[in-house]
Formats: C-alpha cells, sequence, structure tokens
C-alpha cells in the first residue's frame, strides 16, 4: 500500500506517482496486490463436499449390497459408470462455467457419448440414436440461441459455437444412410433444422464467421 501526501488517500500497486495530483507515493510496508488471487468458489464449497461423500457412500453401498443380494444385472458398474457421467458433466459445466456457448456445445457432445454407452451397457435398444442425440442437438441449438438474446451476447461469443452445434445437428443423416434408426422422424427433424441454422448463419453472419474463424486460425 502506498500513500501521497498531498491527496491524503492510500494506493495499492507498484506505481510511483500518485494518479490524482501526479506526486511522488511514499511506499508502506502493507503491499497488496490490486487484483487479490481469489480461489474458485466450488473447491471449498459445502455442496461439492456433500456430493462427494454421497457419491462415494453410494459406490460402496450398492457394492456391499450386491455382495450380500446377488442380482442377474452388475447394477453396482451401472450405478459406478452413472457417477462418473455426473461427474463429468459436472465438471465440464465448472470448467465453461463462464462461457456458456462453450459449456452448451460440450454438454451435446458429454450427453451423445454417454448416451451410446449407456444404450449398449444396457443390451441396445437404439434410443441413443433413435432419440436422445437428436433432440440434444436440436434442443442446444434453440437454448444457444435464447440465451443469446436474453443475456445479449456479442456475436463472437456464440456464433461459432451455434454454428459447430448446427454442424453436429447433421450427424443423423449419417444414422439414416446407414440405416442405424428405427424412428427416422427425430433424425430428419434435427437434420433438417440444422441445416436451416446454418443457412441462416452463413447469410446473415457469414462475414462474422469469417472473421471469427480468422482469428483462431491466425490467417
Amino acid at each position: 500500500m502506498q500513500y501521497c501526501n498531498h491527496c491524503k488517500v492510500q494506493i495499492r500497486g507498484n506505481q510511483r506517482k500518485c494518479p490524482l495530483c501526479n506526486s511522488l507515493l511514499i511506499k508502506g510496508n502493507n503491499e497488496q496486490a490490486i487484483f487479490p488471487k481469489i480461489p474458485p468458489f466450488y473447491k471449498k464449497h459445502l455442496a461439492m463436499k456433500i456430493m462427494i461423500f454421497i457419491s462415494i457412500t453410494a459406490i460402496i453401498g450398492s457394492f456391499a449390497i450386491y455382495r450380500m443380494i446377488p442380482a442377474h444385472i452388475n447394477w453396482p458398474i451401472l450405478v459406478l459408470f452413472g457417477l462418473l457421467s455426473m461427474w463429468i458433466s459436472l465438471l465440464v459445466t465448472i470448467k465453461n462455467r463462464y462461457h456458456i456457448s462453450k459449456n452448451i456445445l460440450w454438454q451435446v457432445a458429454i450427453v451423445s457419448i454417454l448416451s451410446i454407452f449407456w444404450d449398449w451397457k444396457t443390451g441396445w435398444a437404439g434410443w441413443s440414436l433413435n432419440y436422445v442425440i437428436p433432440t440434444v442437438s436440436v434442443s442446444a441449438m434453440f437454448v444457444m440461441y435464447v440465451i443469446a438474446k436474453i443475456m445479449k451476447l456479442s456475436t463472437r461469443d456464440y456464433i461459432l459455437s451455434l454454428f459447430s452445434d448446427a454442424l453436429l445437428g447433421i450427424i443423423p443423416i449419417v444414422f439414416l444412410l446407414f440405416n442405424w434408426v428405427d424412428i427416422i422422424y427425430p433424425s430428419i427433424i434435427c437434420a433438417t433444422i440444422s441445416i436451416i441454422f446454418i443457412a441462416t448463419i452463413l447469410i446473415f453472419q457469414g462475414e462474422n464467421i469469417k472473421s471469427e474463424l480468422s482469428k483462431k486460425m491466425h490467417l
């Protein structure tokens, strides 16, 4: 902390002169940073500790019960993978908590991959490709658009993420081409809406996309 004899004010930082009167500052003993480092709130948050405790208890308890009462389905493994899925999604959300558009895009990818995994682990009924991936992709596009309008986000904050999500929405076309789906309507609707989004973005925001891609790729 530094002191100005002329203005009678204390100033934090390493500057030599007072920003008010340009007089030389007297250096104090308790130097403090202008922007002190604040640890993320979630590291010591009670809710996180409770969730960790519940997760560990659920895993240990499920294996103990399964050991005492065996079943034909190894459901403790399902509990374990379920909790891992939840924590993966939660950690990605925390990491990208200040980037809403990026967070939504990551959640689409995570939910899609996890749904395929769970569909496979439970005997493969095809619900992940038939319903989950098309529904999640379409929902993410509309949610991203609505959030951008409500929060008045700048174009560069969401346009690339929206465009990327629209590209992901075209993936169900592959499901249709290879006959991987039994119910075709969700995939057709998802692909149609994605193509409309892409066309709209390219027509009305083409220059912004080109500018952002140039910045990202240092062109």
